[in-house]
């Protein structure tokens, strides 16, 4: 079978896949580990739960929230956790047992096969998780019109630094041990800031829902506000809105689904929640159990599941950022009580909980099953075929 992409969805599929015998290939146009484009932060529990704790560089278990009115801190259910990307690439593939290689995937060729610069690679299963550009698919997914949202950071040094008087800075009363976030329309209208301790650096950011509003100035601003020097440029698109996780024979997965959580943007969890999903439906194509038209509709199902908690959140990520910026701190403040928030990110962190990574699909996603399909054995007997390149 064939994974495109080799991030945090596509390792999660093949880690799924491992033990099984079959025959996996891993294709990205980069090398694995070799280029981030996000924060590379995410929930300690999953970082634990998926094998890759060793790859945490610093734990974040505050977050504090800060709009032009004031600033609130947080202390959670569970903690943040910044990570080396290189490192946890490296740590996930440890887990696999596919081949990897690199080549640039450019969209569907003939006959089903998937063109890429080296070649047409066939194989009976097919995964995208090459990002949100969902190159894999009919249509095209580019933006402005498409649903995806904006996000660059830069990774100044850590060290001590003096927050000039002028500046609102949760770090400045917080200390460590938090990721910080700003809501401030003066820095981005529909968005937010936010600054990440990852050990010896700072990640430190803004994102906008609005694709049309460019977000450089404004991360330039907020790293010189915080007295950090803009350097390393790192960003990318990200999705907000849940997109067909199977079509055309192909199952989508991680950006390339849409599965982004929205207002937060936060799609690592994510990634390893679907991905993981994906892989044992797989698992189940190749081990006789069900047939690949079986799996994709389950697949599908279970994606589409999750409409209502993300839809929820889209329509905060909508609401948050046209609340009157005095209302909003009073919400924000409102919230510290420390049941609401554990009831609040409990909520949250439920909607793709790590005991996922470990417990029974078959029992996660009873709800999603559908009748046996007819063209089970002939699935079976095509599974077993190794993707490979063909030559033009």
């Amino acid at each position: 079978m064939l994974v495109c992409g080799a991030s945090f969805a596509g390792l999660a599929v093949a880690r799924e896949l491992a033990g099984g015998g079959a025959d996996v290939l891993l294709v990205d146009r980069y090398e694995i580990g070799e280029r981030a484009t996000s924060a590379c932060a995410a929930p300690r529990p999953w970082l634990e739960a998926m094998g890759v704790a060793a790859a945490i560089r610093e734990e974040l278990p505050h977050m504090t929230f800060t709009t032009p009115h004031g600033s609130v801190r947080y202390r959670l259910p569970w903690s943040w956790a910044a990570f080396d990307y290189r490192e946890l690439c490296r740590l996930l593939f440890e887990q696999c047992d596919a081949r990897f290689e690199i080549a640039t995937v450019r969209g569907r060729g003939p006959g089903g096969t998937v063109a890429s610069d080296r070649g047409e690679l066939r194989a009976p299963l097919v995964v995208d998780a090459l990002g949100w550009r969902r190159v894999l698919a009919r249509e095209g997914n580019q933006p402005p019109e498409a649903p995806l949202s904006r996000g660059l950071e830069v990774h100044p040094p850590s060290g001590e630094r003096a927050v000039p008087a002028s500046v609102r800075s949760p770090s400045s009363h917080a200390g460590a041990g938090a990721l910080d976030v700003w809501i401030d329309r003066s820095l981005i209208r529909y968005g937010y800031g936010w600054n990440v301790p990852a050990g010896g650096e700072q990640r430190v950011g803004v994102g906008s829902y609005e694709p049309r509003h460019h977000v450089k100035r404004p991360t330039v601003e907020l790293a010189e506000q915080l007295e950090r020097p803009p350097v390393r440029f790192q960003g990318n698109w990200f999705p907000h809105r849940l997109r067909r996780a199977a079509e055309d024979g192909v199952f989508f997965v991680g950006d390339s689904a849409g599965h982004c959580f929205p207002l937060s943007g936060e799609g690592i969890r994510t990634a390893f929640y679907f991905g993981s999903a994906c892989g044992r439906e797989l698992s189940a194509v190749l081990d006789g159990r069900r047939s690949r038209h079986e799996a994709l509709a389950r697949y599908a199902r279970f994606s589409a599941s999750h409409r209502r908690a993300f839809g929820l959140a889209l329509r905060l990520q909508w609401l948050v950022p046209r609340l009157p910026p005095r209302a909003l701190t009073l919400a924000l403040r409102g919230l510290g009580r420390q049941r609401l928030v554990d009831r609040a990110f409990g909520w949250y962190l439920d909607q793709a909980h790590p005991s996922f990574a470990t417990r029974r699909y078959a029992a996660a996603a009873a709800a999603t099953s559908v009748a046996p399909s007819p063209v089970a054995a002939g699935a079976q007997q095509e599974s077993s075929s190794t993707p490979r390149y063909s030559r033009p």
